[in-house]
């Protein structure tokens, strides 16, 4: 978006300084212009040997970025690239997605992940079970134990999610690991 924002605007300069030039009269003389008089040639000399005497200032410095800011409003952020296996995911689970490999895990993992946060949580970040206290996208037991994770555990699915999978390396090996043991006892 910025480097089309930057050709436009070079485009523009580049169209604005032809015209310029072109619509300044030549001091070659038209055939059908009718001849000036010898007072009016002196006075277009004079004219044209100022003008040979004028320097041109340099154009000022352009700062790009800037400029593409102004238009824009706000810096463009590039979208990191999907980690291998992640571009069919979104939201929340496209960032946990994207953490497999942080912590040892290929995206094959990913479906049982799915599976295990979608029955405690729906991936919600704000869930929480009012008869045990558990909180977030992993349920952690109680929530505040997602905190070495990050201050923002409360509200933060990426810090929720690094605390899950670290949880789930720890206990269960991978996510598969901790799915199987769920299906066995509803928990994990």
């Amino acid at each position: 978006m910025r480097l089309l924002l930057m050709s436009m605007f070079v485009f523009t300069v580049a169209a604005g300084v032809w015209v310029g030039i072109s619509s300044q009269d030549s001091t070659a003389p038209d055939a059908a212009a009718p001849q000036s008089t010898a007072g009016e040639r002196r006075m277009d000399e004079t004219t044209t040997r100022d003008n040979d005497r004028k320097t041109e200032e340099p154009p000022p410095e352009v700062d790009f970025d800037a400029l593409a800011d102004e238009l824009v409003g706000e810096e463009i952020e590039e979208e990191p690239e999907p980690a291998p296996g992640c571009g069919d995911y979104t939201g929340n689970r496209r960032i946990a997605c994207d953490l497999l490999p942080e912590h040892g895990f290929d995206s094959g993992q990913m479906s049982c992940l799915s599976t295990l946060w979608e029955r405690e949580s729906g991936w919600n970040e704000k869930a929480e079970n009012p008869g045990s206290g558990a909180y977030g996208i992993p349920q952690a037991l109680p929530g505040n134990k997602m905190a070495s994770a990050g201050d923002d555990w409360q509200s933060n699915p990426a810090t929720q999610i690094r605390w899950g999978l670290d949880y789930i390396s720890g206990r269960y090996g991978t996510p598969c690991g901790a799915w199987s043991f769920f299906q066995a006892n509803n928990w994990y």
